[in-house]
């Protein structure tokens, strides 16, 4: 998501007469899209920030300093508290204002100490997506829909990109399209929760059969669905529709029901085996692969046994396995975080073998 963020401000920047520049020595402005997901991601944010603020720029040379983003949304103000050198922050659902924020700035630059922040947007307006700029010039992403409303307990994300909105599948088709005229056939489409997409009628399962016929696409895949939203006439789609990759991304974050229900996931260890075990039978040969969150509040070494035989019994392709780590906002962050950082980083580890055995196994057996 962040990715094609980074490239609508950059086409909203082009269009505005702005250019982009191959180093920060020779740039008048430095933008930072975030992420708020972990702490991990903010931290690195603040580091690099700490890092231009220490090289040695003459005082009418020094450019400005924009964080955009979940950071600025989850932050407001108070960024310029943490990082003195911020000169702007704008939310997900502002980007559209950038242009007319740094154009001001840059106009009163030196004359007087000016902070901006613009965080209060609910929704994009559709213009945005339409700027035509793709970084790829092979493989551009679509965004489907923004923030998301399932609240799962430790994510921070509903409440920095707000309630999940939709876009109107004309707008989509219409954006496909745009990058098929500049040379791009291959399109991931994107959004939080993918199999929650409706529009007039038009579902997630819809919305792919009308990708896969738009002319000129040679192929396309998606990101992220939600396992109480996905269904196996999903998974029929993904084995009957020609250009849809054999690729399935599905989060199950636990392995054990006393978690789940904490996590507020919505299903259960058996809910999650028994889509696994269909998607295994209709996509055959199908890619799969998962993300884990390990240490969770009041996490018990069973709890953590019965995360890593899920595992084992659904033999991913790929995890993602995170280290638990509290977000601001989240019901999760009234909970005492009392799995000790070491215990955290043992349980990581087992986990991470074991999905590196199985990775090289399904490896070896598809070659």
């Amino acid at each position: 998501m962040n990715m094609r963020d980074s490239e609508l401000v950059a086409g909203l920047l082009k269009k505005s007469g702005f250019k982009i520049v191959n180093t920060p020595k020779e740039a008048e402005v430095i933008i930072f899209n975030t992420c708020s997901v972990r702490q991990h991601a903010e931290n690195r944010v603040f580091s690099e920030i700490g890092r231009f603020k220490k090289e040695k720029y003459p005082i009418d040379k020094a450019p400005l300093i924009g964080v955009i983003g979940c950071m600025a949304q989850n932050y407001k103000d108070k960024i310029f508290a943490k990082s003195p050198d911020i000169d702007f922050a704008v939310g997900p659902a502002d980007i559209a204002k950038i242009p007319k924020i740094i154009t001001g700035l840059l106009k009163s630059k030196g004359m007087f100490e000016r902070r901006i922040w613009e965080t209060d947007g609910l929704i994009r307006p559709e213009e945005v997506y339409h700027s035509s700029y793709f970084e790829d010039k092979k493989h551009a992403y679509v965004v489907i829909s923004e923030g998301c409303s399932n609240y799962c307990s430790y994510c921070v994300v509903p409440y920095v990109r707000g309630k999940l909105q939709h876009r109107k599948q004309k707008n989509i088709l219409k954006e496909i399209k745009e990058a098929l005229n500049k040379g791009i056939t291959s399109i991931t489409l994107l959004g939080q929760n993918v199999s929650s997409y409706q529009d007039n009628g038009i579902n997630f399962i819809k919305l792919i059969e009308l990708v896969n016929s738009v002319k000129g696409l040679k192929e396309f895949s998606f990101l992220t669905s939600h396992p109480r939203d996905t269904t196996l006439d999903l998974f029929k789609a993904i084995a009957s529709l020609d250009k849809l990759k054999k690729d399935l991304h599905l989060p199950v974050q636990s392995g054990s029901d006393r978690i789940l229900k904490m996590m507020n996931r919505g299903y259960t260890r058996k809910y999650y085996l028994d889509l696994a075990e269909g998607y295994r039978k209709i996509v055959k040969g199908g890619g799969f692969t998962t993300d884990v969150i390990i240490g969770f509040p009041t996490e018990t070494e069973t709890d953590f046994q019965d995360t890593f035989n899920l595992l084992s019994e659904v033999k991913f392709n790929a995890a993602y396995i995170f280290k638990y780590s509290s977000r601001p906002h989240t019901l999760s962050e009234t909970l005492e975080d009392n799995v000790s950082k070491e215990e955290k980083e043992r349980r990581h580890r087992l986990i991470l073998d074991l999905q590196r055995v199985i990775s090289k196994k399904n490896e070896k057996n598809k070659n």
